[in-house]
């Protein structure tokens, strides 16, 4: 709606600017009326009358706002004083800074400490308020006793969300544990821009150090004893028209589509159920996308994942080389071992899929379909350990032929 608008000879990112600003000032101004009602609330005890815990879950449910920002207008309210709420409501204070402030005042810093801070933004403000904070026994005994992990579905049901907080020791023990695991996680390219970034290979290292825990017990590379760790809910008929992008959950978990259902039906168990209408109709017995006999003769076939010049033996798992849906088969031939990381990043995670135009052990990965900056190579020969010999023996006699007199004596 701003973009036909005529700024003359005005820098246009200026006028933005001063404009974000102006507004920004008026979001301040109206948060300190908001801070004058709470202040009425808190005199007339509607938390108590309304039956709610605390003041910050009165406003965040009457504003619907998120918690922390409802937890900086109540930490405010009951600090400050009319006549400093008031200068917020004018314009003359803003709200985000003065809480940071206030933070840095209650743990012991002095004025001049207060007044330098103007200088930093508002992270470094609360570093600062975080270097003062005295800690006592009490304090560290009370961290330890209110450490948590909370892992939570999203409100739209599309992925997990972890929060939580620990102990200086602890947080520091578990960051050095995801540090290490996420460091045996090779790169996935060449371009440092496609490669993962250090948070992703975190979550990736925090995964797969549950799932060695599950899995304790069970023989290295066999998938005899393996049970799904996770179950998949679908509305068959839903799932079986749009193609499992629509009607696919996790059960107790949020939603899921079309690449996670392979993953888990792929390294799985999978439960037919028919759901109708809110109503179970059918169900089937359990049964494994390959058989189990079937996998154990795929991975005492090839011993290690079979990914050109790949040597991993972690976590080998089998997978379809033409899949399923697109009219692969069960058998031998169509199946290949694949380490943790090419199963599981690289094809369920990144879309790769494996060329079955490549020698059964030394296998290429194709990119994934929506990539379209890539040309696979078709002048590669691909030779058995006897080609091979043959070819530099061959190449060896051509090079250094034996010397022949001179035709002309």
């Amino acid at each position: 709606m701003y973009e036909g608008t005529a700024f003359h000879d005005a820098d246009p990112i200026l006028v933005a600017e001063d404009n974000l600003k102006d507004h920004q000032r008026e979001i301040d101004r109206q948060r300190g009326a908001q801070l004058a009602w709470l202040k009425m609330v808190i005199r007339h005890r509607g938390i108590v009358r309304d039956g709610y815990r605390s003041l910050v879950d009165w406003t965040a449910s009457r504003l619907d706002i998120p918690h922390p920002v409802a937890r900086d207008m109540a930490y405010l309210a009951r600090r400050l004083d009319d006549d400093v709420i008031d200068l917020i409501r004018r314009g003359h204070l803003p709200f985000d800074r003065t809480v940071s402030e206030q933070r840095l005042i209650q743990v012991g810093a002095s004025a001049s400490q207060v007044a330098g801070s103007a200088d930093l933004d508002l992270a470094g403000v609360n570093k600062l308020a975080a270097r003062h904070r005295k800690l006592s026994r009490g304090d560290e005994r009370n961290s330890f006793e209110r450490q948590y992990v909370n892992l939570r579905v999203s409100d739209d049901g599309a992925v997990w969300h972890l929060s939580g907080r620990l102990t200086a020791t602890d947080g520091q023990v578990v960051r050095k544990a995801l540090d290490k695991r996420a460091d045996q996680i090779p790169a996935l390219a060449s371009d440092t821009e496609a490669d993962l970034t250090p948070a992703q290979k975190q979550a990736i290292g925090l995964a797969t150090l549950a799932q060695d825990d599950l899995d304790q017990g069970l023989v290295s590379g066999d998938p005899a004893g393996r049970e799904p760790v996770i179950m998949l809910i679908k509305d068959q008929q839903l799932a079986d028209q749009s193609h499992d992008t629509q009607g696919v959950e996790v059960f107790g978990g949020p939603r899921v589509g079309p690449q996670t259902t392979e993953e888990v039906e792929c390294e799985g168990r999978v439960e037919a159920i028919t759901i109708t209408d809110g109503r179970i109709t059918a169900t089937g017995p359990p049964r494994r996308q390959v058989p189990k006999r079937l996998r154990r003769a795929v991975l005492a076939r090839d011993r290690q994942c079979v990914i050109d010049s790949c040597r991993s033996g972690y976590r080998l798992q089998t997978h379809h080389v033409i899949h399923r849906r697109d009219g692969g088969t069960d058998t031998a031939d169509n199946l290949a071992t694949l380490c943790w990381y090419h199963h599981h990043i690289a094809v369920h995670r990144r879309g790769h899929r494996i060329d079955p135009h490549t020698p059964p052990h030394r296998r290429r990965l194709l990119p994934p379909r929506t990539w379209n900056q890539y040309r696979h190579p078709t002048n590669l020969e691909y030779h058995s350990p006897h080609d091979q010999q043959q070819r530099a023996y061959q190449q060896f006699l051509d090079r250094y032929k034996a010397e022949q007199p001179h035709p002309g004596g």
